[in-house]
């Protein structure tokens, strides 16, 4: 909003909410004079027509998103030995102060034959990254948007700009909850320091000729800490009592080891393959956490802890494992028929004892059919290819030992004396978890065409999920809020083509496409573990529901349908000047008829219900299905060309038919509190405020003047603080169209031809420029339409305030020695 409208959006809030004593001391007036509000909009206007409007997303992501990425490969060896050597250096600054990414990486990786028959691999890796900032805006982005857009009287711009004001605001309104976010952006350090060090390692052995031993291991460890320190300067940090901050720390380590045997044999055109193994699997996390406070000041901050106060401290140590067993016999005939099986067996430490051991078949089949004696004479197809296979997957991808209870540190008091004991957590054990399972039944076509000038792929695949391993909400009556459970199955099915093409191939310029489309339809099939229900509400935040139930889709929105604003066709004009609400006109369950003025929201009621007098009324009955996050199609198309030493790339993906439930818009659309902000929507809301006397008025006739668009669906409600359902309520008003095509990269480089770089001993020399995130359109109002805040399959497609994306550029040089 400019500085107009916002006075006046304030105006009209504070005169309908009887709060005019807050605008008058902020924006000038005097209340005790009657005259005030006559002609107040005059006045407003004359005031602050040409007033300045800080716009705090401007200050606060006004900087530019810098990249650097430089890179180092050798390479080398002989017959026996070939090594690699690479070392990575990237540097990138947000798009917000004090947010950017660094890190280092070193490479190696050696391949080595230490005798006939004898082959060792090895390669390491060691990362250094660096991340400040980062992760969802949240609290950020919130006080951007609601702080005042200007100062009023009672404040400079300046002082607006550079001062913490809310301890006033909060003076003249309890309610206000504002924090300057340029000062807390200033204060605030938010820093995630990771090492992580990774090696791979493997012997092979040529047991005989057609028998061979293969042992290899892996290793990992990481050590992580975050750092998050308030200089003193916010709000929190004075309530606090002064600056403070939390370190944690946190060491993993994994380990990996695999042995295998494979037999392979050649007889006549059959080749057979066989191949048994095992592998073991371990890890371990272990975490402090440390929160301080009442630092006297911030001068050494978290590197000196013993000038704070310790707040709250806490420690944990896990441990998982999985042994596997695993087999695979293969079977080719001449390239043309070709046969897969295997067979796998998990035990995962996760799980009670009866329940550990999961087990899992697939197999597969091919037929290449170009490869038949019918297909010699025909020059249509090059390769054409039928392939089916069936396989079965396990997950156990939940916390660890859910099938019991866990118990955390607490204390009780005894004549005044503090006694730890433990106590049980929020989670309730359940020894009847299991493997869940995904069985894929896969059928596939290849083809080639024109020399293999066009080349098509087509896939139907269905997957089912049986024994979902879901964390679920429970009565809290168990003394308990929620328990990991097998919870029911799921099904997606849906096709995928992938089409590649050499459009033109000449000596000097060739130009080639990549296109891939996929169309996925998800289904509940069953629901268990909520006794006879065929379906359960999944809720995010209390403020967007999500229906799973039996035979419909994944992603369903579940909330109330918006039918837009009561207008004065709904109204009586009473002989007193007063208005009354019209029979058969709905209303909202338990609320009085009388209470319900123009402007106030309106929804659609179906589910039936009346009151005793017959008018319909809606409550939360008639929620119901209000979109579904997901597509109806995804995909990318990549071209690229090339010219002599020039080459051209263009990535371009898009998705059509997904809904986002923009739950930042919900946050930030009035009415909200006293004195903050809203979204410029706000502009186009059902006025009551009469701009002539600066007064509400009762008269339809006037208001039907003063709401020329109230019929419009898209007419925002009034600024009465009943209405504040509608930022708390689920409504389809949120839900958006998701669709968009990004162009997502373009990367035009230049390769120098070998006969200029001979004399300086380089292979090859490439420089290159790659812009990223160029364009997307989309009618999404929100910052970026590929969005989740969730990653649970159950709570799809919710924007909560996402970091945006940022359009960046590369600038890089590739050598070869």
């Amino acid at each position: 909003m400019n500085a107009l409208d916002y006075v006046k959006y304030q105006y009209e809030f504070q005169i309908l909410n009887g709060t005019e004593n807050s605008f008058a001391l902020l924006y000038g007036g005097n209340v005790s004079d009657a005259d005030f509000y006559t002609g107040a909009y005059d006045r407003i206007e004359k005031e602050y027509a040409n007033r300045r409007t800080i716009d705090w997303q401007d200050l606060i992501f006004g900087g530019t998103a810098m990249m650097q990425n430089h890179n180092v490969n050798i390479t080398g060896g002989t017959d026996k030995t070939r090594y690699m050597l690479s070392y990575n250096y990237t540097d990138q600054d947000g798009i917000m102060s004090k947010h950017g990414y660094n890190r280092n990486s070193i490479r190696t990786k050696i391949n080595h034959e230490l005798w006939k028959g004898v082959r060792l691999d090895f390669n390491s890796n060691f990362q250094s990254t660096t991340l400040e900032g980062g992760g969802s805006l949240d609290g950020m982005l919130k006080m951007t948007i609601l702080q005042p857009s200007t100062s009023g009287t009672l404040f400079t711009e300046d002082e607006l700009i550079h001062t913490d004001v809310s301890e006033t605001m909060s003076s003249i309104s309890s309610q206000y909850d504002v924090y300057n976010p340029l000062i807390t952006n200033d204060a605030v350090t938010n820093k995630k320091l990771t090492r992580q060090f990774s090696v791979n390692t493997g012997l092979e052995i040529d047991i005989l000729k057609d028998l061979m031993f293969r042992t290899a291991g892996s290793y990992l460890w990481q050590q992580v800490r975050e750092d998050y320190w308030d200089d003193g300067r916010t709000k929190t940090a004075q309530n606090n009592k002064g600056p403070y901050g939390k370190r944690n720390n946190s060491e993993r380590y994994t380990w990996q080891i695999t042995n295998t045997l494979s037999y392979g044999k050649q007889i006549d055109r059959h080749s057979f393959n066989v191949l048994v193994g095992q592998e073991t699997y371990y890890r371990e996390d272990m975490n402090l956490k440390n929160e301080y406070h009442e630092f006297p000041d911030s001068n050494f901050g978290l590197n000196q802890v013993g000038m704070g106060t310790a707040y709250s401290y806490s420690s944990d140590l896990q441990k998982e494992g999985i042994v596997s067993f695993f087999t695979r016999l293969s079977y080719n005939y001449r390239d043309r028929y070709l046969v897969t099986g295997t067979l796998r067996a998990d035990g995962s430490s996760k799980f009670a004892k009866g329940n550990k051991w999961g087990y899992f078949p697939s197999a597969s089949a091919a037929w290449r059919i170009s490869e038949e004696a019918f297909m010699e004479d025909q020059h249509i197809f090059t390769n054409l290819k039928l392939r089916v296979g069936y396989g079965t997957a396990g997950n156990c991808n939940i916390d660890n030992s859910m099938y019991a209870t866990d118990y955390q540190s607490g204390y009780y008091s005894i004549n005044n004396k503090e006694i730890s004991t433990l106590v049980p957590g929020d989670v309730i054990g359940n020894p009847n978890l299991k493997w869940e399972k995904t069985s894929t039944t896969n059928i596939g076509l290849d083809m080639s065409v024109l020399n293999n000038r066009i080349n098509f792929g087509i896939d139907w695949y269905n997957n089912e999920s049986d024994n979902l391993l879901i964390k679920n909400k429970i009565a809290k009556s168990t003394g308990y809020s929620e328990q990991y459970q097998n919870i029911g199955a799921i099904r997606n099915r849906g096709v995928e083509l992938i089409l590649n093409t050499w459009n033109v191939r000449t000596g000097n310029f060739k130009w080639t496409s990549d296109f891939n489309i996929s169309f996925n339809r998800s289904k509940v099939l069953r629901i268990y573990g909520e006794g006879d229900e065929n379906s359960f509400i999944s809720n995010v935040s209390s403020r967007i529901d999500f229906l799973i139930e039996e035979g419909k889709p994944l992603g369903q929105f579940y909330g109330y349908k918006y039918e837009g604003v009561y207008t004065t066709e709904d109204f009586h004009q009473n002989a007193d000047g007063t208005y009354s609400l019209k029979e058969g006109v709905p209303s909202q369950k338990g609320r009085l008829r009388s209470a319900v003025k123009p402007g106030d929201v309106k929804y659609i009621p179906v589910a039936g219900d009346t009151d005793e007098d017959g008018n319909p009324v809606w409550s939360t009955d008639d929620r119901t299905v209000i979109g579904n996050a997901q597509p109806k199609f995804t995909g990318g198309f990549n071209n690229t060309f090339t010219y002599k030493g020039f080459d051209l790339t263009v990535f371009m993906n898009f998705s059509y038919g997904n809904k986002i439930f923009n739950m930042s818009s919900q946050r930030f659309i009035g009415p909200y509190l006293p004195n903050q902000n809203t979204l410029t929507v706000m502009n186009d809301r059902f006025r009551l405020v009469d701009p002539v006397t600066g007064k509400e008025t009762t008269n339809l006739s006037r208001l039907a003047e003063l709401n020329p668009q109230q019929d419009e669906k898209g007419t925002m409600w009034s600024l009465n603080s009943d209405n504040k359902i509608a930022i708390s309520d689920a409504l389809d008003y949120y839900v958006e169209d998701g669709s968009f095509l990004r162009i997502n990269n373009i990367t035009l480089g230049y390769t120098f031809p070998k006969k200029w770089l001979q004399r300086a001993c380089i292979a090859n020399a490439r420089i290159y420029c790659t812009l990223n995130n160029i364009h997307t359109f989309t009618k999404y109002s929100g910052y970026d339409p590929e969005v989740a805040s969730s990653s649970s399959a159950l709570n799809p497609g919710i924007d909560d305030s996402s970091y945006p994306r940022a359009k960046s550029y590369v600038v890089g040089v590739n050598l070869t020695f």
